[in-house]
């Protein structure tokens, strides 16, 4: 016959509970700690930073407020600048353009007071043009009677266009306004002819051909002009 196992079960004294109850204890208040520590230290570490970014921030936007108010302040000083030299380019250009007109103002009436030895009696002095409209322009013919002007001067011009359309050359007779295509001239001294010509988009003007019949049978006097801009008619100082 077996005899029954003898089975020993060992338990725990209030003391050993007490023990282990105090080491959980302070396991966790141990835990705890250094959780807070830890925690403290990295809500310190953060919010120093957290200060260090605001003011670099801070910092970075005092800096690019300044940038734009000296990028406001240069594009509006280049402005300033870009219309001071546009006005000064724009008061030149109509400085030279007003002497210009005067040096040929004064070559005008010299050639009449005080003409050159091979310039005697009529002469076709100048064309000139100014656009009015897309295709209509206000032209204008000066006559004058060089060295002595002790008479005056009677007879008739008539003045043409040559123009080309293609290969094809067009002659078209300027008119005054009353659509005479010769004109009556009379002086002493000088006169101006004037009228429109409307000239299509298609036509390409290339000169201006003048002939000037003076009366009692004296010979024709022709001349012919190049079809130019104001700008080299003012700088075709003759």
């Amino acid at each position: 016959m077996v005899s029954p196992d003898l089975i020993i079960v060992k338990r725990w004294t209030w003391k050993q509970f007490t023990a282990l109850a105090v080491t959980v204890v302070l396991s966790l208040v141990l835990v705890s700690l250094s959780g807070y520590y830890f925690g403290v230290k990295d809500s310190v570490d953060f919010y120093n930073e957290n200060q260090l970014l605001k003011v670099s921030q801070d910092k970075l936007t005092i800096e690019f407020n300044e940038l734009q108010r000296k990028l406001v302040m240069q594009k509006q000083i280049s402005e300033v600048d870009k219309a001071a030299n546009l006005y000064a380019g724009n008061s030149m250009d109509s400085q030279y353009q007003q002497i210009r007109e005067l040096e040929r103002e004064i070559t005008f009436f010299r050639s009449i007071m005080a003409p050159g030895e091979t310039l005697k009696g009529l002469q076709i002095s100048r064309f000139s043009w100014n656009q009015q409209q897309a295709e209509k322009f206000n032209w204008q013919l000066s006559l004058i009677q060089a060295g002595s002007q002790g008479r005056a001067l009677i007879g008739e011009v008539q003045i043409n266009l040559i123009a080309l359309r293609g290969d094809e050359q067009v002659t078209i007779a300027l008119t005054n306004e009353d659509a005479a295509k010769k004109f009556k001239y009379r002086f002493k001294y000088f006169q101006h002819l004037t009228g429109t010509v409307t000239i299509a988009s298609d036509l390409n003007p290339i000169s201006i051909n003048v002939s000037v019949k003076p009366s009692a049978g004296k010979p024709l006097i022709e001349r012919q002009f190049p079809w130019q801009s104001d700008e080299e008619k003012i700088a075709n100082v003759e």
